[in-house]
């Protein structure tokens, strides 16, 4: 008796914590050609009848609804040509509201966002195409001072005249779309426009706050917090990248990356197919998609959570630090299901302006879209070669973005075998590796102003150095007694080594002094000449 108590007393904590998500419908992906058919055979004998809805034009997708939703989801999985099938259930947002508003932005150091805009600020592509990013949540002030400029247009589509321009199915679907109510008038909401915060609060703008992207296109889908609503986003996204990829960028838009910060707690992919199956089908046309797992400290590994647990390698999914840079203690954590970790606690990111325009907020709501605004960054970092691989192999070229921000991560014990990488995300460091193993270059070494090497070949000086940023340097070769002989401005390259080749041919055979000067610094080193003119 008393082996039976202890057993009960352990499991309080699990039965406590796994709330099921609330099912509101079946989801099933179907191959067939005569899906109505089937609603009806089930229909005839049933006063109340089920209903059904396509949602998905790319992936032959169907949202079932009806009183007896078990029998429904018995009758549907029996019938042939049925590839997925799944209950259809209520998401749920992941913010959790926090402390009020500070002074400063303290991720973006930890991160090392500084550093990496010495290189890019974000914007465009190699080929100058704005990139965007789609994302999917529960409303947007798309009027706020420090969003609107970077809200994505649709060029293709002309507003407000009631008419389908670019025929992609929607009327004026000029900023994003309402797939809550099927219309081009997009609510107000908190979480949404904290996330698209992180993504792109325009940078150097005089206002409010920086993203880490400081010119973005965002493309908003206003959704309700339903399955159904979660898996017509991701339809838009695919179709709009569809479109751009088959018209070599004439038509739909240049998503690149989406992004979701809502899900389901305790679910796994086996009960959610028709949803885990559309990141394949997402990343196969070119699209990263990052995803937040649960503010519960959980290990989704084992409790579930979606879309934590879908399989797919296109699908990046995201837990949150805290101040301290450690994992923060409400999170959800895997080491097969969660994949990197981002500042996540006390975040100053964008609200309504009506409810005063910024705001301190804390989850994993706020790290998915760091990671998924350094996606973002990396892509207007590439190169030749890497544009043209988005071309002609997207989904490789996902897979490169992926390995680069999993690769460079610094490493936390808090997230050792608490994530699949084990460590916080580095930007900076994401840019150095990305560039290297997909367009054979490096940044430039940055650090305290130093001269590391001054050889004299013949009449050749090379100098080697460093320097903490691309601000001009002048620099002097001097000789023993303090007589400046030779002297010119340099500016620090951003790609490649910081190597200067100068020709120089002394009147006297010796020892000279070459220095590099700042308005705060100098380095200086000696080195021997004897090539005389």
């Amino acid at each position: 008796m008393k082996h039976f108590i202890i057993t009960i007393f352990c499991l309080i904590p699990i039965i406590f914590s796994a709330q099921a998500a609330k099912i509101n419908g079946v989801l099933v992906e179907y191959e067939g050609k005569k899906f109505e058919s089937i609603i009806s055979s089930y229909n005839q004998s049933r006063a109340n009848k089920a209903t059904w809805e396509f949602i998905g034009p790319n992936t032959n997708i169907y949202f079932i609804q009806g009183e007896d939703v078990a029998s429904l989801f018995d009758h549907l999985e029996k019938q042939s040509g049925v590839v997925a099938i799944q209950y259809s259930h209520e998401t749920e947002l992941r913010k959790k509201p926090n402390d009020p508003r500070q002074s400063e932005q303290y991720y973006l150091s930890v991160i090392k966002a500084f550093d990496a805009w010495d290189f890019t600020t974000g914007g465009t592509t190699f080929d100058g195409k704005d990139i965007v990013i789609a994302v999917i949540d529960d409303g947007f002030d798309l009027m706020h001072e420090d969003l609107t400029a970077n809200i994505y247009v649709n060029p293709d589509e002309i507003p407000n005249d009631g008419i389908d321009n670019d025929n992609n199915g929607y009327k004026d679907d000029v900023n994003g779309w309402n797939i809550k109510n099927n219309t081009n008038t997009l609510e107000i909401r908190n979480h949404g426009t904290n996330v698209i915060g992180m993504l792109g609060a325009a940078g150097n703008n005089g206002k409010g706050i920086t993203s880490i992207n400081w010119n973005i296109k965002i493309l908003p889908l206003n959704i309700e917090n339903t399955e159904p609503d979660v898996i017509k986003a991701y339809e838009f996204i695919l179709s709009e990248r569809q479109k751009y990829n088959a018209s070599n960028g004439t038509k739909g838009a240049n998503i690149l990356v989406s992004s979701y910060s809502g899900g389901i707690a305790n679910g796994f992919e086996k009960d959610h197919l028709v949803w885990c199956n559309l990141y394949n089908k997402l990343g196969s046309v070119g699209v990263l998609n990052v995803g937040a797992t649960t503010n519960e400290p959980e290990n989704v590994d084992e409790l579930g959570d979606i879309p934590s647990t879908c399989s797919s390698p296109y699908l990046l999914i995201v837990n949150s630090t805290d101040k301290t840079d450690e994992k923060t203690k409400d999170t959800g954590y895997g080491s097969l299901s969660v994949d990197i970790s981002a500042p996540g606690e006390k975040i100053l990111t964008t609200y309504p302006t009506a409810q005063g325009s910024y705001k301190e907020a804390s989850g994993t709501s706020l790290a998915t879209p760091i990671v998924a605004a350094a996606a973002a960054l990396l892509h207007s970092s590439g190169c030749e070669n890497f544009q043209n691989l988005i071309k002609n192999a997207p989904s490789t070229a996902v897979l490169a973005i992926k390995d680069a921000l999993m690769n460079s991560v610094d490493k936390k014990n808090s997230l050792d075998g608490k994530t699949v990488s084990g460590g916080r995300l580095n930007i900076f460091e994401a840019l150095q590796l990305f560039l290297k193993d997909n367009c054979e270059t490096v940044i430039s070494p940055r650090g305290a102003l130093s001269i590391t090497k001054a050889n004299m070949i013949l009449t050749d000086l090379l100098v080697e150095y460093q320097s903490p940023n691309q601000d001009e340097i002048t620099l002097s070769i001097f000789d023993t007694t303090g007589k400046q002989i030779w002297t010119q401005k340099i500016t620090p390259p951003v790609i490649g080594e910081k190597v200067i080749n100068i020709k120089f041919t002394p009147e006297t055979p010796g020892i000279y002094f070459i220095s590099l000067i700042t308005e705060s610094e100098i380095a200086t080193k000696g080195f021997y000449a004897n090539f005389l003119k």
